[in-house]
């Protein structure tokens, strides 16, 4: 039986996580921008297949393949072609020990790189997956989670309240958490009670939370995650 490395993902699976559960909020969305983008994008979305999806773990068992990189490093049979031109094809005879083999095939992989040095965007480590995250998204997904959290699970149930009251809403949820590892209020929504000025930036911050997670609805149903918000 072959022999396969095992494939790996270019980012943490929470970010799969995460433009799972905002495009799952975009489908019961009554924005007409975003209804009218989910249309264009159905073709895109179709092998997400997220209308039948209840769960993320048990729809990321059946999807995660669509998210795994395509370009691996990986021992090429004889005669075939690489999958990707830019590869480096190395012969490696197998009658030396690995620990040379090691230090020639990482020189062969240095002198490849200077080479190439000049065009500093080829010498980046580029996402091959179909579905991959829009440039520069992976160190701000902490943000992006508690965006989510705020629109879907304080604003949303509590499209009454403004303000103060509101805010009020969004510490009693967090607070209210049975897991204590995420019962802890997000630093921009602490406030002082005693001081105006400290109150209206946490209101300001919440609004935030609230209007860039809609422009990520709305990026999500275009078929991009997060993208610019």
């Amino acid at each position: 039986m072959e022999k396969r490395l095992t494939t790996k993902l270019a980012v943490r699976r929470e970010a799969f996580r995460l433009w799972f559960e905002y495009l799952k909020l975009a489908h019961t969305s009554a924005d007409k921008r975003i209804k009218s983008a989910l249309i264009v994008s159905e073709p895109f979305y179709s092998p997400w297949q997220i209308s039948k999806a209840n769960r993320f773990d048990d729809w990321w068992k059946a999807h995660s393949q669509l998210f795994e990189e395509r370009l691996l490093v990986r021992a090429l049979k004889l005669g075939e072609v690489p999958s990707d031109m830019n590869s480096l094809v190395v012969e490696i005879p197998l009658t030396q020990s690995p620990t040379i083999l090691t230090k020639r095939v990482s020189e062969l992989i240095r002198i490849a790189f200077e080479e190439r040095r000049h065009d500093t965007k080829k010498s980046k480590k580029a996402p091959t997956a179909h579905y991959k995250l829009s440039e520069g998204a992976e160190p701000k997904l902490d943000a992006v989670r508690e965006m989510l959290t705020i629109y879907r699970d304080v604003y949303l149930p509590n499209k009454s309240l403004r303000g103060e009251k509101l805010l009020a809403a969004a510490h009693r949820f967090y607070l209210g958490r049975k897991n204590k590892r995420w019962a802890k209020v997000p630093m921009p929504l602490l406030y002082d009670p005693n001081s105006g000025d400290d109150t209206a930036r946490a209101m300001r911050n919440l609004r935030r939370y609230i209007q860039k997670a809609e422009k990520i609805l709305l990026n999500v149903a275009r078929g991009q995650f997060p993208g610019r918000y």
